[in-house]
């Protein structure tokens, strides 16, 4: 019973770091497929809760796509996790496999619409926006380790029909 209990508050740690990591990942920029300006924030709220989002490649920023076992456990389990930001600004992680949330809490676009504004339990600040497109992918940048070590990294999403 210890060995399971012990199991879950690791698991839920490491679900809140989880989600923590994604929010910070979102860096500066919004362009339209067209590179033009940022979008209306209503148009941005309609990519953005249009589908839940999946990570589907971690890369270095020039494109170089890393292998999971260099990533630390909380980007790992991003894999794991469909985001869904709701038309309520509601934010929540979804495990993929069991449909259960694991994390949520509230997003508000900010910034002229070039942020979003996360306040998830255990989590809370503003995030650039990096790319959010028509196109319906989500690129998002940050800090996180890579073989141990501080790295710039690209969370890639796509969205989940």
């Amino acid at each position: 019973m210890h060995n399971m209990k012990t199991k879950f508050s690791a698991m839920t740690t490491a679900l809140t770091l989880l989600l923590a990591v994604f929010f910070a990942g979102f860096l500066t920029g919004c362009e339209d497929d067209n590179g033009g300006t940022t979008p209306a924030a209503t148009t941005q709220t309609e990519m953005l809760v249009g589908n839940s989002w999946r990570v589907s490649r971690v890369a270095t920023p020039d494109g170089q796509t890393l292998d999971r076992n260099r990533l630390n456990v909380a980007t790992q389990v991003l894999y794991d996790l469909d985001m869904q930001f709701r038309t309520d600004k509601t934010v929540r992680a979804v495990d993929k496999g069991t449909k259960q949330v694991i994390n949520g809490g509230t997003w508000e676009l900010v910034d002229d619409n070039k942020a979003i504004d996360v306040n998830v339990t255990g989590f809370k600040g503003k995030f650039p926006i990096i790319e959010l497109t028509r196109s319906r992918k989500l690129i998002l940048r940050q800090q996180a380790p890579v073989d141990g070590k501080q790295a710039d990294i690209n969370l890639e999403f796509d969205p989940v029909l």
